[in-house]
């Protein structure tokens, strides 16, 4: 798998009218690719995305010290950005050529605490998809054991802007 290729900055990222020429499961695997930078987001945070089908998301992430919260456990932040990341990454494999979405409200589910290093994999599965709304769920699962740490489910805009 080729290493990502994060934006440092604003000027690394497509011009909208270079992301909107393409669906968003073409945008998707680009960016796994490496052809297209993924947010600088994801290398802060410790994760990113793996794979993308029409439809399903699977994002790889080790969360380590700098995630922690100030007890020394992961931090929820770092499980809702993660299953936000996959969740929306579902909606957008069903986006067409011109659409975007934005996330209207996502919910997550904490089931148990994430260890300093414990390797973890994220699924977004696509549940519905309109012309105005797109939904999702997400799971975050120990990549060894299997063992369910969170749930969530999202809810996003769907948009086709006029450029």
């Amino acid at each position: 798998m080729p290493e990502p290729r994060y934006a440092d900055g604003p000027d690394d990222f497509l011009k909208p009218q270079d992301v909107l020429s393409m669906s968003g499961l073409d945008y998707i695997r680009k960016m796994i690719a490496g052809e297209v930078p993924s947010p600088t987001v994801q290398r802060l945070m410790s994760y990113r995305i793996i794979e993308a089908e029409l439809g399903h998301v699977t994002l790889h992430g080790t969360p380590e010290h700098p995630q922690t919260n100030g007890y020394g456990g992961i931090h929820g932040g770092w499980y809702a950005m993660v299953l936000d990341t996959a969740m929306t990454c579902a909606v957008v494999t069903g986006l067409k050529q011109g659409q975007t979405q934005t996330t209207l409200e996502f919910k997550v589910n904490l089931i148990r605490a994430i260890k300093p290093g414990t390797e973890v994999i994220a699924t977004g599965q696509l549940d519905h998809i309109g012309r105005s709304t797109g939904v999702a769920r997400g799971e975050i699962r120990g990549a060894e054991d299997g063992r369910l740490y969170a749930t969530g489910t999202a809810t996003c805009f769907i948009m086709t802007p006029e450029l």
